[in-house]
């Protein structure tokens, strides 16, 4: 095999990788962003 072609595989795969942790992390704030808001602005009881 030409190493050429297995570096460029694992430089794809290293960007496929960071895509997905990116995404999980832009989710996981705009979970916590999202429920800041609606416990501020929610009514009812508080505890």
């Amino acid at each position: 095999m030409d190493t050429s072609l297995i570096s460029i595989g694992l430089q794809v795969s290293l960007y496929g990788l960071g895509g997905v942790f990116t995404v999980l992390i832009l989710f996981y704030i705009l979970v916590k962003i999202m429920m800041a808001l609606s416990d501020r602005l929610a009514p009812g009881e508080d505890q």
